[in-house]
């Protein structure tokens, strides 16, 4: 039986040398079959941190002595459903990465029905203008969540096919009100819940890009953006840790599974990130992502649960995570608040957590309290800063 060295698997090793061999940054977005603890059947378990606590190690301590910490958050990949703008500039995106001509076609095909859903639709209330709804369902519960938006399609200098569409001037409507995304965004930053950034596919290893959508989506929101998570997890653990550094992030919260749930590298604990290359820790901390409403729910891809299934596994993730105290991290999209299962799932989720001894959290709120409570570790122990 293969023997896991932890600290390699921490330090993105394992992953690295995993990595398929056909990666193109087009195409492929590795998922949990080339991780090294599914071959093991070790990804529904924190391994790294039972071995931690198992050998004497402490569990982290939440505040109000809560047992382990709940880190909502939401990946923005659509603001309307009926913007004809919006589907335009997808489109036109789609046509620029078109490889042949039927991709073509579909395409200018797609342009038409895009055209006739305008006109069907141009009097009736776009069914995504709802994002007030997800603020009151998390404060029902004492909860503030981690919105993670997108820059804005013209901050984009390299654009892949599966950006997104909408800029942060296209106007919404928030609680009733006309106004645009970015005011949409200060209001609920205000309101006391993070805005955290979605770049763009070929910011993973782009720190100038990465810089400029950081500063777009700064400048809208008016307030400095510390938390990022990779649109559709496109991420190298060979580079875009220190691409992260180097844009000035202090918490990532990508890795995670696009098609299933679990323990990418064996923790629910934050960890500092590595620099593979200069063999060093690097000051992102990352908040890994263990659910992910997509990768349960979707019909085409990932697990195809239904939705008392997909209950279960979240129960299942939970009762794993609250054993070693460390941090269960949900992610789920907006844009699919239209499937009412996807959101009476998230609603159960919410009504099951607040009934478990969990602080309810940011990206930020988990990161700034990992940094104090390690601090204090380390200080108790006259280890120093």
């Amino acid at each position: 039986m293969t023997t896991i060295n932890y600290q390699r698997l921490l330090e993105g090793h394992y992953e690295a040398e995993r990595f398929p061999k056909d990666f193109s940054p087009e195409r492929i977005v590795p998922d949990f079959a080339f991780n090294v603890l599914n071959t093991m059947g070790l990804l529904y378990r924190p391994v790294v941190d039972e071995h931690f606590v198992n050998n004497g190690g402490q569990k982290p301590v939440w505040p109000d002595g809560k047992a382990f910490a709940v880190c909502l958050t939401h990946d923005v990949d659509a603001v309307s459903l009926y913007s004809l703008k919006q589907s335009l500039r997808s489109r036109l995106t789609q046509l620029l990465n078109a490889e042949n001509a039927f991709q073509k076609v579909k395409n200018g095909v797609g342009i038409g029905i895009d055209l006739a859903n305008k006109v069907i639709h141009r009097n009736q209330k776009d069914p995504l203008h709802c994002y007030e709804r997800w603020l009151e369902v998390e404060k029902k519960v004492g909860a503030r969540s981690t919105f993670f938006f997108w820059p804005g399609l013209s901050t984009v200098t390299k654009r892949h096919h599966t950006d997104r569409a909408y800029e942060l001037y296209d106007p919404v409507v928030f609680d009733n009100q006309k106004c645009t995304v970015a005011e949409m965004i200060r209001e609920i930053n205000l309101s006391g819940w993070e805005i955290g950034l979605h770049p763009s596919w070929y910011s993973y290893n782009d720190v100038d890009e990465l810089k400029r959508q950081k500063e777009s989506l700064e400048k809208a929101l008016c307030n400095e953006v510390v938390s990022i998570r990779q649109h559709y997890l496109h991420y190298d653990i060979r580079i875009t840790p220190c691409v992260h550094t180097g844009a000035g992030f202090k918490y990532d919260s990508t890795l995670g599974f696009n098609d299933n749930v679990g323990f990418r590298f064996g923790t629910c604990y934050p960890w500092r990130l590595y620099d593979l290359k200069r063999e060093e820790d690097l000051p992102v901390i990352e908040i890994p992502l263990i659910v992910q409403d997509g990768a349960m729910l979707n019909p085409a891809k990932g697990l195809r649960l239904d939705e008392d299934t997909a209950f279960r596994y979240v129960i299942q993730m939970t009762e794993e995570v609250e054993k070693v105290g460390g941090v269960l991290t949900l992610l789920w999209h907006p844009n699919w608040i239209i499937i009412p299962h996807w959101w009476d799932l998230y609603l159960r989720t919410l009504e099951y957590l607040q009934h478990k001894n969990a602080w309810f959290c940011s990206v930020k709120e988990v990161g700034d309290w990992w940094k104090h409570f390690i601090l204090a570790f380390r200080q108790d122990k006259g280890l120093g800063e």
